[in-house]
């Protein structure tokens, strides 16, 4: 393809080097220039033909189309009416129109221009998934998911469409009337593999959890008359999603744990159990892996599973019988089991292939990943950090099977990516942050597991360092990121005090839950401002003391208590909680999903080191390292009440307001304010 444009471009240019001046010459060498990365030259091309042309449509249609990319939204107006009034019958026009105006927030004259492009053409993918979008930011997430549809009917394979759904998937609600788009939808998302599934846990409950109950409600549960729990077992998307994503509700972790204890006892007892319910035990077995054994086990239990274990160690068949209920209470690896056994294990269905390779492959993978960074890490050596380190060695934060992942050709600038996020509505970018050529260097500090990294693919161009102080986390990071092919990755274990070794500027950084783990979080901000370029970002993510108060009151009871660190202080924590044996915590697994694993537990209510934050206590820290606010990550529901309360502030940027704004509406931010950053100029 390359080499016809090359071609194309040649001809072009002999064409005109000999005098054949066409209007269709200029702007087509245009559209060439910028594909290639080089707008400013396409625009004196487009400009060129139009002064050979003034009529040609097309050519001020490209030209408004370049001037929207760029930016400059009134000359790209001007140029795409120009079009529309020439051209008329212009689809590709209205839909540039349509980018125009939603870009000026005018989502009135969005709809009108992209439904005269889909009267235009009917059969236009691209039109329907647009009208999506704009009915997407405008709430209306169920028009919104009846045109994505559309476009999946007229285009399967649609990339944009995917991309669209996104961004409003998590935001869908069940009702009468769209519960068979949104089932579609349903199905569809779970063989995504570029999303994070735990924004699918509101559509689970609404879709499964009448039925959970149903089935929890008998005495026994593996029986022929209990219909609820066989249709559970039937259901391929009720397995799949346990394969997937940590239902974070009660009922349904209090179901899983007797199902569970209920199939073990099958197994002791030598029963059978139906082929249906064999899959969604081993569906619950990377159910229980993922969540990371979180689900109280009883002393009964333990005696029944280490009988279990004895009997599958002493051969390849009684292995095979065993292995998903045994997986069920314990990781595979650390059962003991020789692997060549593990290896001959028959994959039979999907269910057993997915714990196999959660449970099996992939841990292998890390473990080889985390021996090489470990022969290349330098000592950690601040205190505090080396606790925090042993924390997240032990339990790498956090545990995710997919996440969200942009592809290339809908990532987007820095500056354009960074405007989307934030509240603020007047920012100033470094000139490079805005040109599609440029290569932003991007320091995740911190980055966990990874998922920060995946979702830093909607960058542009981006080349990525990432650091963090586990060599487990990075490990998983490492083999989560090879899986997104994301090449653009540089991994090293340190600690972020030792920001200056890397020896590196950058231009935005992110550190999101991180500073306030730290001994003292001024000194981690001071570290990391060093290494960012003059006007360069930083998207920070710190506690709030008012949204977070329900996990001082669970920290002061833990204390209390007496309870440790430990796997099993917070199982016996989570139990005391789920029965409601502490009154003062009984909505606590409603507000905090992180509840529902151990590792994300641990981090909500167990760390070793915590700070939280006012707004004046983030002015005071932003302004002792010359940071300016940039406004804070909020859905759009919130902005439009703080706009409604505090109209004065057009920026959204005053921390004075916020705060008042917090104190009025506390459940404002969930226990973590999400905002950015930038280093003056």
């Amino acid at each position: 393809m390359r080499g016809h444009l090359e071609n194309a471009e040649r001809a072009y240019n002999e064409a005109i080097k000999i005098g054949y001046l066409h209007e269709g010459i200029f702007s087509n060498l245009g559209v060439i220039r910028k594909n290639a990365g080089n707008p400013y030259e396409a625009i004196d091309l487009y400009k060129k033909a139009i002064k050979i042309n003034p009529n040609y449509s097309e050519a001020h249609a490209n030209l408004g189309n370049i001037y929207k990319e760029l930016g400059n939204l009134d000359l790209a107006l001007a140029s795409t009416l120009k079009s529309v009034e020439l051209k008329p019958e212009n689809p590709i026009a209205f839909m540039i129109l349509s980018d125009i105006y939603q870009g000026l927030g005018n989502s009135d004259l969005a709809i009108g221009s992209t439904l005269k492009s889909i009267e235009l053409n009917p059969n236009n993918p691209s039109a329907h998934v647009k009208l999506g979008e704009i009915y997407q930011d405008l709430g209306n997430f169920d028009q919104a998911l009846d045109s994505t549809l559309k476009s999946l009917t007229l285009k399967p394979i649609n990339p944009s469409a995917f991309h669209n759904l996104k961004k409003f998937y998590g935001k869908i609600s069940l009702n009468p009337t769209n519960a068979q788009n949104v089932t579609q939808v349903y199905e569809l998302l779970l063989h995504q593999k570029d999303i994070s599934h735990r924004d699918l846990s509101n559509l689970f409950l609404q879709a499964f959890l009448s039925t959970i109950q149903a089935a929890g409600s008998a005495e026994n549960l593996i029986t022929q008359n209990n219909i609820a729990l066989n249709n559970l077992a039937a259901d391929w998307r009720f397995r799949k999603s346990l394969t997937l994503l940590i239902p974070p509700y009660k009922d349904a972790e209090l179901f899983f744990t007797r199902l569970r204890k209920e199939i073990l006892i099958f197994a002791i007892e030598r029963k059978r159990i139906s082929p249906q319910l064999e899959l969604l035990s081993e569906a619950l077995a990377t159910q229980c892996y993922l969540n990371e054994y979180c689900y109280n086990q009883s002393i009964e239990e333990t005696k029944l599973l280490k009988k279990l274990i004895d009997t599958a160690l002493e051969s390849q068949d009684a292995l095979n019988k065993h292995l998903a209920i045994i997986s069920c209470y314990v990781p595979i690896l650390q059962v003991g089991f020789r692997k060549e056994l593990i290896c001959n294990y028959p994959i039979t269905s999907e269910e057993r292939q997915d714990f196999i390779n959660v449970q099996f492959h992939e841990p292998e993978q890390e473990k080889t990943i985390k021996a090489i960074l470990e022969k290349s890490s330098a000592r950690i050596t601040d205190s505090i950090s080396q606790n925090v380190q042993k924390m997240y060695e032990e339990n790498p934060y956090p545990r995710y099977r997919h996440a969200i992942h942009i592809g290339s050709e809908f990532a987007r600038t820095a500056a354009e990516a960074i405007k989307r996020e934030t509240t603020a509505q007047k920012l100033e970018f470094p000139e490079q942050f805005n040109q599609l050529i440029s290569e932003p260097k991007i320091l995740i500090a911190g980055c966990g597991t990874g998922n920060q990294i995946i979702n830093a693919s909607r960058y542009k161009n981006a080349k990525i360092t990432a650091i963090d102080l586990s060599c487990s986390s990075l490990a998983y990071a490492v083999r989560t990121s090879k899986e997104y092919k994301m090449n653009n990755i540089s991994f090293k274990k340190m600690d972020l005090l030792k920001a200056s070794e890397l020896g590196e500027m950058f231009d935005i950084i992110e550190c999101g839950g991180v500073l306030h783990h730290m001994d003292n979080p001024t000194n981690g901000l001071s570290a990391l401002v060093q290494q960012l370029k003059p006007g360069g970002y930083i998207k920070l993510c710190l506690y709030s003391e008012i949204a977070r108060k329900v996990i001082v009151d669970a920290r002061k009871i833990i204390h209390t208590l007496g309870l440790e660190s430990t796997p099993e202080s917070i199982r016996d924590f989570r139990r005391k909680v789920l029965h409601g044996e502490i009154e003062e915590l009984l909505n606590l697994p409603e507000k905090f999903v992180d509840f529902f694993s151990l590792s994300e537990c641990r981090d909500l209510c167990f760390h070793v080191q915590e700070h939280r934050f006012t707004t004046d206590q983030l002015k005071d820290l932003l302004d002792a390292q010359g940071l300016i606010f940039c406004g804070f990550m909020l859905p759009d529901q919130v902005k439009k009440l703080y706009q409604e309360q505090y109209p004065e502030d057009n920026g959204m940027t005053s921390l004075k307001n916020w705060g008042k704004f917090e104190k009025e509406n506390p459940s404002t931010f969930s226990a973590m304010y999400h905002f950015w950053t930038q280093k003056q100029f």
